[in-house]
């Protein structure tokens, strides 16, 4: 991935926060029939020597063809929104304006290996589900449903975990544009029906 050092996210901390709260991720890699890629949500373990990123598909699926300990690459990605010209202040004076498109992205790169293990997957399972519905009033547990679905479902489905070896950022938010602009950004944005365009703009204000 690209990135300028403007829009560098340096902070491994802050990278692994962003995996967490985005983690619906593009896992890209090599199957039998070329490049593949796929939407995936995984979970990030930093408990051993080395962080990981942990995951499941169905046996059948085509990540599961990809070859053990090849390279993969793991995209994350925040809300989005396109950015109008006409949004910068500063910028409507100079004439210097083009349309934009402000994002903030986390791109892993590590090797994949599988896991064939029932109990890994059902353990797998449950962590990734417990992510998602901690903040819920009432949240759901995977002990609510049937134990026999789960003990099929865990049988047909391979875990994968991505050994992390490089992890690098992007949040190209306007910085290069003037604070007015930003603000004027952040502001059209929150005017939008899209709850994209709306997070987006609490991220923008964020760095403003």
């Amino acid at each position: 991935m690209h990135i300028q050092p403007i829009f560098a996210i340096p902070e491994i901390h802050e990278l692994y926060r962003l995996i967490r709260t985005y983690p619906l991720a593009t896992l890209i890699g090599s199957a039998d029939h070329g490049l593949e890629a796929n939407l995936l949500p995984v979970e990030l373990d930093e408990t051993g020597v080395r962080a990981r990123l942990l995951g499941h598909v169905a046996k059948k699926h085509p990540v599961a063809t990809f070859p053990a300990s090849s390279e993969v690459v793991v995209v994350f990605q925040s809300p989005n929104a396109y950015i109008s010209p006409r949004w910068y202040v500063n910028g409507q004076r100079s004439g210097r304006v083009a349309p934009s498109w402000n994002y903030i992205a986390v791109e892993v790169r590590g090797q994949i290996s599988f896991i064939d293990d029932p109990q890994w997957i059902i353990s797998h399972l449950e962590s990734l589900t417990e992510a998602q519905e901690s903040g819920r009033s009432d949240p759901w547990t995977l002990k609510e449903a049937a134990p026999e679905f789960v003990e099929g479902a865990s049988k047909n489905l391979l875990g994968f975990e991505i050994v992390i070896s490089k992890v690098s950022g992007k949040r190209f938010l306007s910085q290069q544009r003037t604070e007015a602009d930003r603000r004027s950004v952040a502001q059209n944005l929150t005017r939008s029906n899209s709850a994209s365009a709306q997070e987006l703009a609490s991220l923008i204000r964020d760095v403003s």
